[in-house]
C-alpha cells in the first residue's frame, strides 16, 4: 500500500487522575474495503513503540487496533458499550486486559477524515487507564 496519507494521532491516557499525551504525525496508508476503513502507519520513539506497525480498522460502532513488530504483538477491539478481552503482548510478557468501549465517532470518508475513540483498560477487575485517541487522515499528492 502506498503511504500517501498524512496521519495525525493524538492519544490521551489518564491514570490515577494524571493525564499523559502522545502525539504523532507520520505518513501512512489509508483505504476503504468492504465497508471498513484501514489506517496503517509505523510507530516511532514518540509513542514508545518504535519498530512496530499499527493498523486501525474502523467500522460502524467499532475499532480494532493491531500493533505488531519488535516484540509487541496485540489487537485491541473497542466497541461502544461492550467489553472485549485482549491478550496484550508486551516485551515483559503477555497480560490479559478488559477493553471497555466508551465512545466512537467515525467521520472517515473515502479520502480520509477523523476518527475518535474512547476506552478504558482493566486488568483483574482494576482500572489501569482511561484512554482517548483522535486520528486525522489527510490525503496528500
Amino acid at each position: 500500500m502506498k503511504e500517501n496519507h498524512l496521519i495525525t494521532i493524538d492519544g490521551y491516557m489518564t491514570t490515577d487522575g494524571d493525564t499523559d499525551n502522545v502525539s504523532l504525525t507520520t505518513l501512512g496508508s489509508y483505504q476503504m474495503k468492504n465497508g471498513k476503513h484501514y489506517i496503517v502507519y509505523k510507530e516511532t520513539e514518540a509513542t514508545g513503540f518504535a519498530g512496530c506497525t499499527t493498523t486501525l480498522k474502523a467500522w460502524d460502532g467499532g475499532v480494532s487496533m493491531t500493533r505488531f513488530g519488535n516484540g509487541t504483538n496485540s489487537t485491541l477491539i473497542i466497541e461502544k458499550g461492550a467489553i472485549n478481552l485482549c491478550n496484550y503482548q508486551t516485551v515483559a510478557g503477555p497480560i490479559m486486559l478488559d477493553i471497555n468501549g466508551i465512545d466512537i465517532a467515525n467521520n472517515l470518508t473515502d479520502n480520509g477524515g477523523n476518527l475518535t475513540f474512547e476506552y478504558s483498560l482493566n486488568a483483574g477487575g482494576m482500572l489501569i487507564s482511561e484512554n482517548k485517541v483522535n486520528v486525522i487522515v489527510k490525503e496528500i499528492n
